[in-house]
């Protein structure tokens, strides 16, 4: 069984919100969302223990890659889960706490642990399309809960 506290959790939560959504929205320093900057998401890369793993998005499906196969799992799977996550992050008081609903789905995109690798300077790497400068830059964060 697959247990984290909410900042681990929230490492997973935001890979599937990231490609559920296919899109990168900027904030400001006080975090709110800056309207009408928005960057498609091309790929998010993932460094786990067992390791790097990418995930392409192409029209409604997402390509995972890196491990000893390729598949393919609709982007709404994302959507469903990503939504399903964070009411479980929002309404859990315990210090760690497992998700038996969606560990299977976790462990089906090669998400072994929930953090990324201790390893790894970043926690996910996503690459974007620049629609003013016409660049795919690659960008690395690190997920604060």
């Amino acid at each position: 069984m697959i247990t984290g506290n909410k900042g681990e959790w929230s490492e997973i939560y935001t890979l599937f919100k990231l490609l559920g959504d296919k899109q990168l929205f900027l904030g400001n320093k006080k975090i709110k969302k800056l309207e009408g900057i928005v960057y498609p998401i091309l790929r998010v890369l993932r460094t786990e223990n067992n390791g790097d793993f990418e995930y392409s998005i192409q029209d409604e499906i997402i390509l995972i890659s890196g491990g000893k196969k390729v598949f393919k799992i609709e982007i709404s799977e994302f959507k469903q889960k990503a939504k399903f996550l964070l009411e479980k992050i929002k309404a859990n008081t315990e210090s760690t706490f497992s998700v038996p609903e969606i560990e299977e789905f976790v462990q089906s995109i090669n998400c072994i642990s929930l953090k990324a690798s201790s390893t790894a300077k970043t926690d996910i790497t996503i690459v974007v399309h620049d629609q003013r400068t016409n660049q795919q830059p690659t960008l690395n964060f690190r997920i604060q809960h």
